[in-house]
């Protein structure tokens, strides 16, 4: 049983209620020495940015800061925002059956109880998809997707893999079609348009259908200002991108996986007595793929609100709420590049704290917070 201090409604309300840092929390010493290590394991950029003000930004081993780069599956991460920004508008919810809206699903013994939910928890039980998604098929691939099996129960496992994306596009292109956009256009609007995010290259099949696993390509700053977006929970440039009650449902961990809620790896489970540190790109390699990643963290260095948008080559966002910092890593193939030896070395001296406040504490107000956690099915 997890310290009654360390479960996720106190996280949720350090994430909602904790304010603006004014001075810096990371020490010179270890942002420097977090880009050595960077530098010497296929490193090639760093930027770090504490309360909306870049600290430190440095590009090297050939890396320079207008060259975009492919941030793989970072690009899943803007999809578990667009959700719940969906949800927030009455276009779907979260926790409805996946077959509502495509009725093929609706014979199917195990596709039928599929929720939105564990699409984007990758929990659906639907078998990776790596082949039909990112294979040369000339045909629609989202249209592949939804024939994809399910080769689980709901739930019983972590499969990762492209095909839980591409259904869930698939399930916005239905619902918006009768809006006249497209999902790709739908997150132009809600996110890289508002966020003044260029998106120089999209992977796409041969249909015009944009990946949404793997599919951008951008600069280390326009990654850091979708960072920026979740450190301020929400907020950019004035407005409310996204409602804070609403963006934090990305980062609600499952049991059979509590480091990964909506395309997001988080490190609520560091705290845990029986936490074990993974390295996620070096997990993905193995194989078989790991299905059971129960009582993961990325680090027990570094915050419980740690939040990382991971991309393969060692395409790194890591973001702070609570320390309102976001810190961007590209880099290179290569294979000594370690997520917990990287964050124990940047947050080495850096002042942060998981007991929660007087104000935190207050039970009062998770019955609003859990709104969007109802009991699944």
């Amino acid at each position: 049983m997890v310290p009654s201090r360390f479960t996720m409604p106190f996280l949720i309300a350090v994430f909602l209620t904790v304010g603006e840092r004014g001075s810096a929390q990371l020490s010179t010493a270890s942002i420097t020495a977090a880009q050595k290590y960077s530098a010497a394991r296929s490193g090639i950029a760093m930027i770090v940015k504490e309360g909306g003000v870049t600290r430190y930004e440095k590009y090297y081993n050939g890396h320079r800061a207008e060259e975009p780069l492919h941030i793989y599956s970072g690009t899943k991460s803007f999809f578990g925002v667009l959700a719940v920004i969906a949800e927030n508008e009455g276009i779907l919810k979260l926790d409805e059956l996946v077959a509502e809206t495509i009725p093929e699903w609706r014979e199917d013994p195990r596709k039928r109880a599929v929720t939105i939910r564990d699409l984007l928890n990758f929990t659906s039980g639907l078998e990776t998809g790596f082949q039909e998604i990112y294979g040369r098929s000339p045909a629609d691939k989202l249209t592949l997707a939804v024939g994809l099996e399910a080769t689980r129960e709901r739930g019983a496992s972590f499969i990762y893999g492209p095909g839980h994306l591409q259904v869930f596009c698939e399930v916005m292109r239905r619902k918006l079609a009768g809006r006249g956009t497209s999902y790709a256009q739908y997150l132009d609007r809600k996110l890289i348009t508002p966020l003044g995010i260029t998106i120089t290259q999209w992977r796409a099949d041969n249909h015009g259908n944009v990946i949404p696993s793997a599919g951008m390509h951008m600069t280390g700053r326009d990654w850091s200002q979708f960072g920026e977006l979740v450190v301020r929970r929400g907020e950019w440039g004035g407005r409310q991108l996204v409602p804070a009650d609403e963006l934090v449902k990305c980062f609600h961990g499952t049991p059979i996986n509590p480091a990964f809620g909506l395309c997001f790896w988080i490190n609520s489970h560091r705290l845990h007595p029986q936490a074990r540190e993974v390295d996620v790109e070096v997990f993905l390699d193995r194989e078989p793929m790991p299905e059971d990643w129960s009582h993961a963290c990325l680090s027990k260095a570094a915050p419980t609100d740690l939040i990382c948008s991971l991309g393969s080559n060692f395409q790194r966002l890591y973001m702070v709420p609570s320390m309102q910092l976001a810190v961007v890593h590209l880099g290179k193939k290569g294979s000594r590049f370690r997520d917990a030896e990287f964050l124990a070395i940047l947050f080495k001296d850096a002042v942060f704290g998981d007991e929660p406040t007087a104000e935190q504490k207050k039970p009062a107000s998770l019955p609003k917070l859990f709104q969007g956690f109802r009991k699944r099915p």
